[in-house]
């Protein structure tokens, strides 16, 4: 190994601690070959030591299933060995290449491939703008052939202490290397999902491969919160545990902020910040609410075709522009969510499991590669892997619950992402669009919150949403501080309004695309389709009469409506709302039981809205066709029930 002296290593007082080389030994497994400058005072650059509070660095440097990919990158989080109530943020960039491309072969290498990763270790969250400069400075490692040469990395340490600062957390670069556009179109409406599982302080596990995509999503999920992972993750990775553990280090004078604490102990309710709300006069600062479309008292369950969908677009335009030029700190974001025991690790490696299971770990939202986590069903309330969300708790499941507006928010940004997705330029569906928009969405739940309870307005966010996000540290830690901007955004969801025929497609097609009953629906339709190729009876007349009214139903049901009143659902892609559940009901501890069939409450409730307006002819259509599919379908299944029954008698 070249010659460094530890004489001329610069101080440690610039934005990155550590550029470490991390290997895998075939005796030893992962451990560290190299530290500029070196990670234990007074060892040398070269040492295998590791400090008592990163022992199991190496894992997480080079995480499980690397050795599935050539090259990737993974980003962690640490507790700092100096300040209990700070975080260091890792960067990871590991590759394997053949042996004979090596110019010289060290005894330890026994295996056909080597495989090595370069690590810093940050201050600051850049995790994309490092990431960048760490891949070529990687592939340059490698492409030398021989890992003796050491002098590139001094120089990438010394580079970047010279090139990063503070300044760089108010601009884009922050986000550099996170697309939202690719978390919107692979998550579609769940994303408002996620986004409001977060504020909840829940157990959330994501489970996913390969490592840089993983560490990706939930960085991106952390990106639609203002402010978040520039100020937010201070204390991501700290906690002081109950016991000592080795993975963590260990202060033994830590001020009394740094112990976990019940939050009712130090802030004050929700109800603090009622008594400070002014009256009606303040409630719209904005220039008073939107016009006709936003009209003071919609009736959720009234069809309005009076109002188009140029008005909502309108009306809705003028209220985001200006909540979104707020500044966020004065509304009091980012929300405290990582802090008192609160974790957030992009990745996380298996010797860090035990400390997950910690009283003083009040929740943690955490990505894993290896199988273990998936597995250990208590270690987590949520589990998402890859678009799958999987709970086992009903009362989150309908705290998560999407409403009518947030549908139609959701609808909203992923028709605009699918749209401007070939215009890599615009505005609108960009990562900046989206990030406003999101913005906007907290903003105004945080000011409807405010409200007193049983206002109606707490409806359009899900009142058992926003009743638990009351209970939550961060939310009483915001409501105990008096933040002047927050008063200059409307009570009001972004997306309230009159109920349209729109609406009710999107409800019916969400219903039936991703609930338990719509999926009983489709398998009975599927079930009633193979009675028919093997009975081939007079019961097959009647169910392809089932069948063919359905179909028509479904098709008037999802085409662009003749008035233009309306806005066009069809304008999704083919697969702009994806056939599986938004939130599936685990089984494992039997809390999956029979329940009325939603499909069909929800064909009567729209039965029901259509008889209440006899006079539109579009909704007297809709209102004979649904009545024509429900019999229809019905009778299909009792004649196929019984015709079953016949055969098997027979035989």
């Amino acid at each position: 190994m070249e010659d460094l002296k530890t004489d001329e290593i610069p101080p440690t007082n610039g934005p990155i601690l550590h550029v470490i080389v991390i290997g895998f030994h075939h005796k030893k497994g992962c451990q560290v070959e190299f530290s500029y400058p070196p990670l234990v005072p007074g060892t040398a650059f070269d040492s295998n030591e590791c400090p008592p509070g990163w022992h199991y660095l190496p894992t997480l440097a080079l995480p499980d299933g690397s050795h599935n990919y050539e090259d990737d990158t993974v980003y962690f989080h640490l507790p700092s060995l100096k300040n209990s109530r700070e975080t260091i943020f890792g960067v990871s960039c590991f590759r394997q290449i053949p042996v004979e491309k090596l110019k010289n072969r060290t005894p330890d290498i026994t295996r056909g491939t080597v495989q090595k990763s370069v690590c810093v270790l940050s201050r600051l969250p850049l995790f994309g703008h490092i990431q960048v400069k760490m891949a070529l400075i990687t592939h340059a490692y490698f492409d030398e052939g021989d890992f003796s040469k050491v002098s590139l990395l001094e120089d990438t340490y010394k580079n970047l202490n010279s090139c990063l600062s503070e300044d760089l957390l108010v601009s884009i670069q922050v986000f550099e290397g996170l697309s939202l556009r690719e978390f919107i179109l692979q998550f579609k409406h769940k994303a408002v999902l996620l986004f409001k599982l977060l504020l909840l302080e829940k157990r959330v596990i994501f489970f996913k491969s390969p490592v840089q995509q993983l560490c990706a999503t939930i960085l991106s999920i952390l990106s639609l919160h203002p402010g978040m992972i520039e100020k937010g993750l201070k204390e991501s990775a700290c906690v002081k545990t109950s016991r000592p553990m080795s993975p963590l280090p260990n202060f033994t004078n830590d001020s009394p902020a740094t112990t976990p604490e019940s939050p009712e102990k130090s802030f004050p309710t929700a109800a603090t910040s009622k008594a400070r709300l002014p009256h009606s006069s303040s409630l719209n600062s904005l220039g008073g609410r939107p016009g006709s479309a936003f009209s003071e008292e919609p009736s959720a369950g009234q069809i309005d075709p009076s109002v188009s969908a140029d008005e909502m677009e309108t009306a809705r335009s003028s209220v985001t522009s200006a909540v979104a030029q707020i500044d966020s700190q004065s509304c009091g974001l980012p929300m405290s969510i990582f802090t008192k025991g609160y974790l957030c690790h992009p990745y996380l490696s298996l010797p860090y499991m035990d400390m997950l299971t910690d009283v003083n770990v009040r929740g943690y939202i955490i990505g894993a590669t290896n199988v273990l986590f998936k597995q250990k069903n208590q270690l987590a309330d949520v589990l998402v892997e890859e678009t799958r969300i999987e709970t086992s708790d009903p009362d989150l499941r309908r705290q998560l619950h999407l409403t009518t507006e947030d549908l139609r928010f959701a609808d909203y940004v992923v028709k605009h992402v699918t749209e401007d997705v070939l215009d890599g330029a615009a505005w609108e569906g960009g990562d900046e669009w989206i990030r406003a928009q999101f913005k906007v969405y907290l903003l105004c739940m945080l000011r409807t919150s405010m409200l007193n309870d049983g206002n109606r307005e707490l409806d359009y966010f899900n009142v058992s949403f926003i009743n638990a996000w009351k209970d939550t540290y961060n939310y009483k830690y915001w409501a105990g501080k008096e933040y002047d901007g927050i008063l200059d955004v409307p009570p009001r969801h972004p997306f309230a309004g009159q109920l349209s025929m729109a609406d009710m497609k999107l409800r019916l097609s969400h219903t039936m695309q991703n609930t338990e009953g719509g999926r009983k629906l489709n398998q009975a339709m599927m079930n009633t389709g193979r009675a028919v190729a093997h009975t081939g009876k007079a019961v097959g007349g009647a169910i392809s009469q089932a069948k063919g009214a359905f179909s028509s139903w479904w098709t008037n049901m999802t085409s662009q409506p003749n008035n233009g009143q309306t806005e066009k659902i069809d304008e999704l892609p083919e697969d702009g709302l994806e056939a599986e559940p938004e939130l599936i009901l685990s089984e494992e501890k039997g809390e999956n039981k029979e329940k009325k069939d939603e499909s069909w409450v929800t064909l009567e409730q729209m039965r029901k809205n259509a008889r209440k307006n006899k006079n539109n002819a579009e909704n007297s259509k809709v209102e004979m066709d649904i009545a024509v599919t429900t019999d229809c379908i019905k009778a299909a299944e009792e004649n196929g029930n019984k015709e079953a029954a016949q055969n098997d008698e027979k035989r």
